[in-house]
């Protein structure tokens, strides 16, 4: 198997809509890095029907891993995946960030919601798989893909000693009231911690969103006032 025969595979798979599973465990000793790229267009297809992958027992290097990493993050079909012994630490480090970016909210709710089990867990003991990949498949495999990119968002933005509402203040009128409905939804795991949230932004919201006991807060007293408007719509 080598970097013409991975092409191959990948023209044939291009539209696939039958094939669940794929295993190229063993297969991949020569193949480059021009057929792992092939590789990763059966990963990114949208609509491939592909839900799981086994490459185990293949050699890689680091490039590769990063490279198989970034493809899953916008992959939205496979939820089982069996990697090589050789992911290394920066390797398992994109998976996890494939799984949940936290560098902004969009790229966390962008992330990877869909894939479940990795190297067997959670059915077997998984040993190396790190620890934090393992808490995120728990959480995919836990909820549905909106429930889960809800939760990965809270966790991950919002889940601190307060609230932070500056994500809240650069958002656009028309979206802030859908946010905040998003934010305390019934649909959470623990409907108190969601409950919590919404109350904490609410207290600290007041100062920053309200004009309160007519002093003139820092954003545009105009912007303020329609924010009010909104914001009461949005709770109503």
């Amino acid at each position: 198997f080598n970097d013409e025969a991975a092409i191959s595979l990948a023209h044939s798979l291009a539209n696939n809509c039958t094939l669940n599973s794929l295993i190229l465990s063993y297969s991949l000793g020569d193949v480059t890095i021009a057929g792992w790229r092939a590789i990763a267009t059966i990963i990114q297809n949208p609509s491939s029907e592909l839900e799981e992958l086994d490459l185990r027992h293949i050699r890689i290097n680091y490039d590769v891993d990063i490279f198989l990493a970034n493809s899953l993050a916008n992959n939205r079909n496979i939820m089982e995946l069996v990697l090589p012994g050789s992911i290394t630490n920066r390797g398992w480090a994109a998976f996890s960030r494939a799984l949940c970016n936290t560098a902004t909210i969009m790229d966390t709710f962008l992330s990877n919601h869909t894939l479940q089990i990795v190297n067997g867990f959670p059915h077997h003991t998984a040993i190396k798989t790190p620890i934090d990949v393992r808490k995120i498949l728990q959480l995919n495999r836990a909820n549905s893909r909106s429930q889960a990119a809800r939760h990965k968002i809270i966790i991950t933005h919002f889940r601190t000693d307060e609230v932070n509402i500056q994500p809240f203040i650069d958002m656009e009128l028309k979206v802030l009231p859908h946010a905040i409905s998003w934010m305390a939804r019934e649909d959470c795991a623990d409907n108190r911690e969601c409950r919590s949230l919404l109350y904490q932004f609410l207290v600290r919201g007041t100062s920053i969103f309200f004009d309160v006991g007519g002093k003139t807060k820092s954003m545009n007293s105009t912007r303020a006032k329609r924010q009010k408007i909104v914001l009461q719509d949005g709770i109503d």
